[in-house]
């Protein structure tokens, strides 16, 4: 008897607060919508005094928001759902992360656009916030919107979005593996003053270049919403000189194999540009030495084992402690009966020079490092024109700009290493 796999769920997308409408059809739409609303409110006498001019402001703001991320999301073809926060404790406590549009208040629209009367959206109430299986609220178009959408040719041109995300995240310490780490709030001074600045620049040139993703002929599924550019630095442990790495962009979610058949840049095809063992490199250079093995992750006894070996060695760098077993993804990849105790010691006895760094957390400041070498790469290449496309140590940019590009990233990594980098190139012909 042959059994059936059953289908990987689709991961839902998180809501998108900054959407809006920018087009007489898609503002026809809000219109209807808002009067709707207000029409369900008197009927139901549901207020009983008048909003104030911004409480107005705010509630005509919420809807937009709402009905332009759905109109968004089915325009590019999204098979899943959007999750939304209903939590008091999150849309009840302002700070430079919460949109306008997430107050205290954002439930209640929800639930007036889900009423049955009305039906511009559809609501699945959660029970949490998705973490150990609890389930999300999630909204889908209704048919009210799917219908007007239809009535207006509304297209994805007729929507935008304000990009004015804080483009400079910091997160607590986690407290366990768990523990995803909400972000928190902080005072600016010069260092985020200027990570922000740099970031702003970025996204601002990112913006307008040139980048598309190419279609087949008869395609119906969804493809990536190539506006999507906004990036932003995600701080770790609650400090400023820990993590730091780049997120966002459509590319970023992109499968390889998309990336290589379908993205074009200035009209070309791509390749990867990809700093190789970068962060075993980086420790050397905190101690100031020039490691003489080609490759750092060739380790006496485990030569056919390095995906492992590099999983390890990651681990080692950024745990305060011994590993005690194999780390989350390593463990089918040594020979069966492999100790974890043997693999982490030939690690150290074949890296005496760097030793002293593994299991002190010292791969969060590597980490931080590499974000500020991707940011100069990044910006540098804004300087000669050239557009490049981040993937944590890795960047995309057009086949001709290759040379250029490979060069800027081993000068920017030795100045900030103080050592020489090795890049490796990918590429495949694009579709």
């Amino acid at each position: 008897m042959t059994g059936t796999v059953a289908s990987p769920k689709l991961k839902d997308d998180p809501f998108s607060p900054w959407r809006f409408a920018k087009s007489e059809a898609s503002k026809a739409v809000v219109k209807e919508a808002l009067e709707d609303v207000q029409r369900y409110e008197e009927h139901h006498g549901l207020r009983k005094r008048i909003r104030k001019p911004h409480d107005r402001e705010t509630f005509e703001l919420t809807v937009e928001a709402i009905l332009c991320d759905l109109m968004h999301h089915r325009l590019q073809q999204r098979p899943n759902a959007i999750y939304v926060t209903r939590s008091n404790a999150v849309l009840r406590h302002r700070n430079r992360y919460r949109p306008r549009v997430y107050g205290k208040t954002f439930p209640n629209v929800l639930d007036k656009l889900a009423a049955p009367a009305l039906g511009w959206i559809v609501q699945e109430v959660g029970d949490g916030d998705g973490r150990q299986g609890a389930r999300r609220t999630v909204i889908r178009p209704g048919e009210r919107l799917l219908r007007r959408i239809g009535d207006h040719g509304v297209t994805a041109a007729d929507l935008g979005c304000a990009c004015v995300a804080e483009p400079i995240i910091l997160k607590r310490a986690k407290e366990d593996f768990w523990d995803e780490a909400e972000a928190i709030d902080y005072h600016d001074d010069g260092g985020t003053i200027r990570f922000r600045r740099e970031m702003r620049e970025i996204n601002d040139w990112l913006r307008s270049a040139d980048i598309d993703y190419g279609t087949f002929p008869g395609q119906t599924g969804p493809r990536p919403d190539t506006s999507d550019r906004e990036l932003r630095r995600i701080f770790t442990r609650g400090r400023f000189d820990s993590g730091g790495r780049l997120f966002g962009g459509f590319w970023q979610g992109m499968s390889k194999e998309s990336r290589f058949d379908r993205l074009v840049i200035e009209g070309e095809a791509i390749v990867e540009l990809d700093y190789a063992q970068m962060g075993p490199r980086q420790l050397y250079g905190m101690v100031n030495e020039v490691p003489e093995a080609a490759d750092l992750y060739a380790i006496p006894g485990f030569e056919e084992y390095r995906k492992g070996i590099k999983i390890v060695f990651s681990s080692m760098a950024f745990r305060d402690e011994p590993l005690t077993r194999m780390p989350r993804g390593a463990g089918g990849k040594f020979q069966k009966g492999a100790r974890i105790s043997d693999i982490t010691g030939a690690i150290t006895r074949h890296h005496p020079a760097i030793a002293d760094l593994f299991f002190k957390g010292a791969g969060h400041h590597v980490q931080f490092q590499e974000s500020e070498i991707m940011v100069d790469v990044l910006l540098t290449l804004k300087s000669r024109g050239i557009v490049a496309l981040p993937i944590h140590d890795a960047i995309l940019v057009a086949y001709s700009n290759t040379k250029t590009a490979r060069q800027v990233m081993l000068d920017v990594f030795s100045h900030h290493v103080g050592l020489p980098g090795s890049v490796d190139l990918s590429s495949t012909p694009s579709g």
